[in-house]
């Protein structure tokens, strides 16, 4: 007879602390609510109040980055309303120049990859409301106002993937950032958002006018319509934004160019690989392409390849305008201390002194004097040969 396997038994959850397993943190409160290598932390002097639910050692990874003064803005550039179709949203109140910081801000939940994905639904959101009602008051209110009908949706739908500790699934969290939640999406956005350990920086990539909505992109634009609007459905909405709402003919257009894209990128891979020789061409052939498909957050990318092919090919001209344009556009979507943005920023101010510079000619140059060199070094080596091949008699001749 076989025995019925018992279902396994459901934590319980109470309201004292559990022990730490090792060094305690005196910046966090807890551990709460353990389960399994998981448990629940609380940072009140993190931002405006910080809930962890993480193993024990991210409270101390969280613990080293460095301390850093967010910024903050006398009076916001945009103010809260409700959008047709969309809900809640954030508009500009005044002109918000490119390159400006829209927000800087910490999360207010940091939830490791495993509870979310691994625990059963009842313990999952059991464990995420008792996390959240540890919030600061304000904080409790914020978290839930966001998009979803229940805390489990609230986290998988507005939440920001992060790695505090290298790219690797025991360090992956979703950061959870309620003013940044009101940012509703467009495929073409005007804001580019970057992470700094667990910060939240956006910054406008274009000049924003009074009255205009701010938006960010959910997905990866560089994909097709319907591709993107697959995508988009999982949460919940069909988008309309302008580049979704063009004519049939111009979006026909738009997913042209997009196969370009790829294509040329794919040429640039066998161009840096030595498949294929390098053409100037293609890098202002994409550059193009970005532009004409207003891809202004993801444009440093074409700009540097742009940039690198002539200066390979010792193009002063056009290496300095598109290193320019690199370093202005990889700082605005990395910051100023990406490697990128300074080498492009090299690249622009002393091209010469870059590894890039006129390398293709000075490659060729190369293999010309080595062929010369095996040329010479041939021509002795018959000279010897022939020496040998004399005789002593024909010496005395």
């Amino acid at each position: 007879m076989c025995e019925v396997s018992k279902p396994e038994p459901k934590p319980t959850f109470k309201d004292e602390k559990w022990e730490w397993k090792g060094e305690k943190s005196a910046a966090w409160d807890g551990p709460y609510d353990c389960v399994e290598d998981y448990c629940v932390f609380v940072n009140h002097g993190l931002g405006d109040g910080l809930v962890l639910i993480s193993a024990e050692q991210n409270v101390h990874v969280i613990d080293n980055f460095p301390k850093k003064k967010l910024f903050k803005h006398d009076t916001l550039p945009f103010y809260v309303k409700e959008m047709p179709g969309k809900g809640i949203g954030l508009v500009a109140n005044r002109t918000i120049k490119k390159g400006e910081i829209i927000m800087e801000t910490t999360p207010s939940a940091l939830i490791q990859f495993g509870p979310h994905l691994d625990f059963d639904g009842e313990t999952r959101l059991k464990l995420y409301e008792r996390a959240v009602k540890r919030l600061p008051e304000q904080q409790h209110k914020d978290f839930m106002r966001q998009y979803g009908v229940d805390e489990f949706i609230k986290v998988d739908r507005n939440s920001f993937r992060l790695f505090i500790n290298g790219e690797n699934n025991f360090s992956g969290h979703l950061a959870i950032y309620p003013d940044v939640a009101r940012i509703n999406h467009d495929c073409r956005p005007n804001i580019h958002y970057r992470m700094d350990n667990i910060t939240h920086l956006s910054v406008a990539v274009q000049d924003i006018q009074e009255g205009e909505e701010l938006t960010i992109s959910y997905i990866d634009g560089h994909l097709p319509r319907k591709e993107r609007q697959s995508r988009l459905s999982d949460w919940g909405f069909k988008c309309t934004c302008a580049h979704c709402s063009m004519s049939e003919k111009d979006v026909e257009d738009s997913d042209l160019r997009m196969e370009r894209i790829y294509a040329i990128e794919e040429d640039l891979e066998k161009m840096v690989s030595g498949e294929k020789d390098i053409d100037t061409k293609l890098g202002d052939e994409l550059v193009r392409l970005y532009e004409e498909e207003r891809f202004w957050t993801y444009i440093g990318q074409a700009y540097t390849r742009a940039a690198l092919l002539h200066s390979l090919m010792g193009h002063e001209k056009a290496t300095q305008e598109y290193a320019k344009k690199a370093a202005e556009s990889m700082k605005l979507e990395y910051g100023a201390q990406n490697s990128d943005a300074k080498a492009m920023k090299l690249l622009s101010e002393n091209m010469k002194e870059h590894w890039s510079w006129d390398a293709m000619r000075k490659q060729e140059e190369r293999k010309k004097q080595i062929v010369l060199e095996q040329e010479q070094k041939k021509k002795k080596e018959n000279i010897l040969w022939k020496a040998e091949d004399i005789t002593a008699e024909d010496l005395r001749g």
